[in-house]
């Protein structure tokens, strides 16, 4: 017999809790199952468990995460090297503490703790899918102010997005004439928001003490793909892979002029419906890339923003989040399928 571990915090609805209702199909496959918050693992309080062998889903540490790293008070700029360092050594910690509690028990991860810091990186995703050979968007290393207004004359639209961030937050975009970002800048220094809510993008065109400011950030710069529209709004595809398969994709849009398709910055969840109106081939090879992404990064689980660009039928993979929030139930049953799985392939 086994025991599937869900590892997350009570105040996650979004996830968390979804999957935590299932769990009794768990009982009719002959698994045990128990649930955890992070305060459990790190202070030492877990319990014996009989069974041999235990499998762990974890979710987002939003606790931790908001009284450690992303605080009310937290210095500098949003999504700073400070903040992946605090988010690796969290996982670090947290797998030697299970290890140690459990010795002698089989030990696996939906998500591997090593795999789940890799995505909050984006310039070492970025390295890993292009080695895997996933489209990904080219990428910049020049920091130099003229080289970068050289390049936006030359008619570049370039993304600027903190290197360890997500959410939406901490991106600035630029083109000849249009500079656009949700930081704010005061008396020379980049403002961050203390909450997830509150990043409005608006317009910095021509502040050039404010983009000489960012490019001394922890930065990643990627040139903007020409995306393909579908009846007149630009869009993206989020693809829930488990276990090499593609369980559900959720397209999202907006006008665009917007700066991203994050659903926190005001994008709209589009209906299955919107998928019908899509090219046939572009589907399939999102799916494909999708797969081979979450394969690269080494997890089980992801969700994988995908961008279908105008040029014949191609995409490029935006990004791989291992902590994907969850559709509503009615919509689709993300949280069945998932244990179904969890539970058919460990």
């Amino acid at each position: 017999m086994k025991t599937l571990v869900a590892v997350g915090d009570k105040g996650d609805w979004d996830s968390y809790k979804k999957f935590i209702r299932r769990k009794g199909m768990c009982g009719k496959h002959g698994w045990r199952f128990q649930s955890f918050d992070y305060d459990t693992i790190l202070s030492g309080k877990l319990p014996e468990v009989k069974t041999d062998s235990l499998v762990f889903f974890f979710f987002f540490p939003f606790e931790f995460w908001k009284k450690t790293i992303e605080t009310k008070r937290y210095k500098g700029v949003y999504g700073n090297r400070s903040f992946y360092l605090s988010y690796v050594d969290f996982w670090q910690q947290l797998k030697k503490r299970i290890t140690k509690r459990y010795p002698g028990k089989k030990i696996s991860f939906v998500n591997d703790p090593t795999a789940i810091i890799t995505d909050r990186d984006k310039v070492r995703t970025r390295k890993i899918l292009a080695r895997a050979g996933v489209p990904v968007s080219h990428v910049f290393e020049t920091r130099d102010f003229k080289k970068i207004i050289s390049l936006i004359n030359q008619g570049k639209r370039l993304f600027l997005k903190v290197r360890y961030g997500s959410m939406g937050k901490g991106i600035t975009y630029i083109e000849k004439d249009r500079w656009i970002t949700n930081f704010g800048f005061r008396n020379g220094q980049i403002l961050s928001r203390k909450s997830d809510y509150g990043w409005k993008f608006h317009e910095v065109t021509g502040n050039n003490a404010f983009l000489k400011r960012l490019l001394r950030q922890d930065l990643i710069i990627e040139e903007a793909i020409e995306p393909l529209l579908s009846k007149g709004r630009k869009f993206d595809l989020r693809l829930y892979v488990c276990f090499g398969k593609v369980l559900y994709i959720y397209p999202r849009s907006t006008d665009p002029r917007n700066v991203t398709t994050n659903i926190s910055q005001g994008a709209t969840g589009e209906a299955q419906e919107f998928l019908r109106g899509l090219p046939e081939r572009v589907l399939e090879l999102s799916k494909r890339q999708a797969i081979k992404s979450v394969r690269a990064i080494k997890l089980n689980f992801a969700g994988v923003d995908i961008m279908p660009r105008v040029d014949n039928g191609k995409v490029t993979v935006i990004e791989v989040n291992t902590f994907p929030g969850f559709p509503r139930a009615r919509h689709f049953p993300l949280s069945k399928l998932l244990m179904t799985e969890i539970l058919k392939r460990h």
